[in-house]
């Protein structure tokens, strides 16, 4: 009955904020453009993962100084909420487009910085980078999706998804067949895309609803939304950085060859494509609380289903890791974009803000968890700490009924 209560009271709090008009019509390519913004910036970002072996090798690292590497890469989204609500007022959409050349120079420097303290420099300014894309972008990505905001917002993740997969396959490639010293080259790719994206976007129109008018900031509606999805991020975020962060170290440290250890992301972020991309399907048909408890449960008994199997088994549980985990990704992204279409960058910038400095202190707690109990024992208390986030599921506000929306 508590739960009822809180969910009616968010809904009203939330009405006046859903009344804005939007267009109905899908704009698919240009959607899709705009999401290949995403694609190659998260390429570099999948650079990081399969660069921490060789860095703490290298310099000497504790897994909790490797960590911060992550930590200063996602913490300076603290700022994307205030990136969004200047963006909700202000074009920034070509700044933003410039995100993947800024990540692309300092990710593809990272493997050759000379001190750890210029590695950590290089990640930050490659964080900023990135949170000032990731709040601006999802946004004009949502004015292009009219009512089938889900889907817009899986195509926008698959981008990601897409980048973050092959990201550790060419980084991978790089290093086993050349040298590390080679991955700066790469940055060229990074560079020749944000040029090309600024030309074909440069007459794309600007994606407020608010015409030029001040929008006051729907306090207590963003925080009947935020609070519940923040401690959904909260108790699924050491499974998420256990998984994507310490999987290359966990096989290595296990016997893995230096291609399964590397390429085993790309496995999981391939079939976290999947998964994204009948997250945001699903949502536009039944609903978020379905796939978020799908996303949940699934990924909770795979984590350790992955750990304690061998062989081909292992990667079938990585697998369904990958794209039971992804799921979840553009359902937030959908809530906040529906729930807010006068203040999308600000609501966008709100949540996403959360998902990556959330993401970030787990990346640290999960390091200090591996030094302390070991690869095996941290991902399994990883995954049960995920299923305590099920109650927090059912404080969002009911999901409107949909009607069966065509492809």
């Amino acid at each position: 009955m508590a739960n009822s209560h809180f969910s009616n009271i968010t809904s009203k709090a939330i009405k006046k904020e859903n009344t804005a008009a939007t267009d109905p019509d899908f704009q698919g390519l240009k959607a899709i453009l705009i999401s290949s913004a995403h694609a190659i910036h998260d390429t570099y970002s999948g650079f990081i993962a399969p660069l921490i072996p060789f860095l703490i090798q290298r310099m000497d690292l504790l897994k909790v100084e490797a960590s911060l590497f992550i930590f200063l890469y996602q913490g300076v989204s603290i700022l994307q909420p205030v990136i969004g609500h200047v963006g909700d007022r202000i074009n920034l959409r070509k700044f933003a487009l410039l995100a993947p050349a800024m990540t692309a120079i300092f990710i593809s420097l990272l493997g050759t910085a000379p001190t750890y303290q210029t590695a950590l420099l290089f990640c930050f300014l490659a964080g900023f980078s990135s949170a000032s894309m990731h709040a601006i972008l999802p946004a004009q990505v949502g004015s292009l999706s009219g009512k089938q905001v889900g889907k817009g917002m899986s195509f926008w993740m698959v981008g990601g998804e897409l980048g973050i997969m092959f990201g550790p396959m060419i980084i991978t490639i790089v290093i086993a067949t050349t040298s590390i010293e080679n991955v700066p080259w790469l940055m060229i790719g990074g560079i020749l895309i944000s040029l090309l994206l600024t030309f074909l976007l440069k007459d794309l129109p600007y994606h407020s609803t608010n015409n030029g008018q001040k929008n006051s900031i729907p306090t207590r509606s963003l925080l009947a939304i935020m609070l519940p999805l923040g401690l959904i991020l909260a108790t699924r975020s050491l499974l998420r950085s256990s998984s994507e962060l310490y999987l290359p170290v966990f096989l290595s440290e296990s016997g893995s060859s230096i291609w399964l250890s590397g390429m085993s992301l790309s496995i999981l972020q391939g079939f976290g494509v999947l998964g994204v991309i009948l997250g945001g399907f699903a949502n536009d048909r039944f609903g978020y609380r379905f796939v978020m408890l799908v996303s949940v449960i699934v990924s909770g008994l795979s984590l350790p289903a992955f750990v304690l199997s061998t062989g081909l088994l292992q990667i079938f549980f990585l697998a369904i890791l990958g794209a039971a985990s992804m799921m979840i990704l553009p359902v937030g992204m959908a809530i906040v974009q529906e729930r807010f279409p006068s203040n999308r960058s600000l609501a966008n910038g709100i949540y996403l803000a959360q998902f990556f400095a959330i993401g970030a202190i787990a990346g640290v707690v999960t390091g200090f968890l591996y030094d302390k109990l070991g690869g095996q024992q941290t991902f399994l208390l990883s995954s049960l700490i995920a299923f305590i986030g099920i109650p927090f599921i059912f404080l969002l506000p009911k999901p409107e009924k949909r009607s069966t929306i065509s492809s």
